[in-house]
């Protein structure tokens, strides 16, 4: 067996890791609990660090100015409760829980917006979920954020675009250096009026 050299990482490298990895799991619609637990250890550390770095945002899922400062605990809570069930048996050891997999969608867009406040290049990963997330929920996008898009594609190619597998988006999408490109120049900051 080929002994592998130990790495030297930071908090925040072994998140983007995490992140990034989480995101592939996601597209490839691999198991929902192995990204969540990913997706959920990558978010804590990014919120951590970018509270740290950017002391006055209160924009991300544990400390969101869109939650009364009252109900904030509660809230936390319930958003955190399939993570630590996942991660820790000292309590419920034949514990069963109802889990949704469609939280592993904010938690990889709020993981990819706590990213951008630590300074950290975007992957090519986040930046596909970011285009996926765009094309396929265009509710999100704000006014100029949908415009942008529907300056890009005409209408036929976005329908085409959204009845695409999520594996076949991601795979097309990290074979099309023009799209990540323009992606870029769009700078996310239309996209729901979160990353500024």
């Amino acid at each position: 067996m080929t002994k592998q050299p130990s790495l030297t990482i930071s908090k925040v490298d072994a998140a983007h890791r995490q992140l990034r990895t989480a995101i592939t799991l996601w597209f490839a619609e691999s198991d929902p609990v192995s990204t969540h637990t990913l997706v959920f250890a990558a978010y804590e550390v990014l919120h951590t660090v970018s509270k740290k770095r950017t002391p006055s945002r209160r924009d991300l899922l544990f400390d969101s100015d869109r939650i009364k400062d009252e109900y904030r605990s509660e809230f936390n809570k319930i958003i955190k409760k399939p993570a630590y069930f996942f991660k820790h048996a000292d309590r419920e050891p034949e514990g069963i829980i109802n889990f949704d997999p469609n939280i592993n969608v904010p938690f990889i867009l709020f993981a990819t917006i706590a990213r951008y406040y630590c300074n950290i290049q975007e992957s090519q990963e986040e930046s596909t979920f970011l285009w996926w997330l765009r094309i396929n929920r265009p509710q999100l996008n704000t006014e100029l954020g949908g415009k942008e898009i529907a300056n890009l594609f005409p209408v036929k190619t976005l329908e085409s675009i959204r009845r695409m597998p999520k594996r076949d988006f991601f795979e097309g999408f990290r074979d099309t250096k023009y799209l990540r490109r323009r992606f870029d120049a769009l700078a996310a900051s239309h996209f729901i009026g979160v990353i500024k």
